[in-house]
């Protein structure tokens, strides 16, 4: 009896512990961060976020890279989710943290000197985009960055969208 009530408790905290994974952005790499369908992206958000996170980490985002952690970074910010100031993320990555904790605050670092070039194009530049999209832009560009396929520079949507949110924020 004692061996038999043993064994479910440990089934029963062993199938807790993998449910936890879904809310705790380090763990379970596969979850998926953000999965918009194509009638809520945002063009020319979605697309200037592709181009800038491609241009940007190109090179760099090998198949072990933690892409999920990364654009949960990057949510968070978008979210209004950080606390703390970007200087103070930034001296925490250069002190050596976890790499599934690095990743994560570069997709913070990232989102925020992403944003701020927004607002060197115009001062409402900002408030006209999107951020699901953005968000989906940069998680789109960094898996296909993992995968060694990424969308070319003359891809149509995505100069389509960067003509238009130029246009947009003059």
């Amino acid at each position: 009896m004692f061996k038999k009530l043993s064994l479910v408790l440990v089934l029963a905290c062993l199938s807790a512990c993998s449910s936890v994974t879904s809310y705790i952005p380090f763990m379970g790499s596969e979850k998926t961060v953000i999965n918009l369908d194509k009638e809520q992206i945002d063009q020319k958000s979605y697309a200037v976020a592709y181009s800038a996170t491609a241009q940007t980490y190109k090179g760099s985002v090998k198949d072990d890279y933690d892409v999920n952690s990364f654009t949960s970074g990057v949510n968070d910010w978008y979210l209004g989710r950080i606390l703390v100031s970007i200087d103070q993320i930034k001296a925490k990555l250069a002190s050596g943290i976890d790499s599934n904790v690095h990743a994560y605050y570069s997709g913070v670092v990232f989102a925020s000197d992403l944003q701020n070039n927004f607002s060197r194009l115009s001062a409402d530049c900002w408030s006209k985009i999107d951020r699901p999209s953005m968000t989906q832009g940069i998680y789109d560009a960094m898996r296909d960055l993992q995968k060694d396929r990424v969308k070319s520079e003359d891809d149509e949507y995505l100069s389509k969208g960067s003509e238009e949110l130029l246009s947009v924020c003059k």
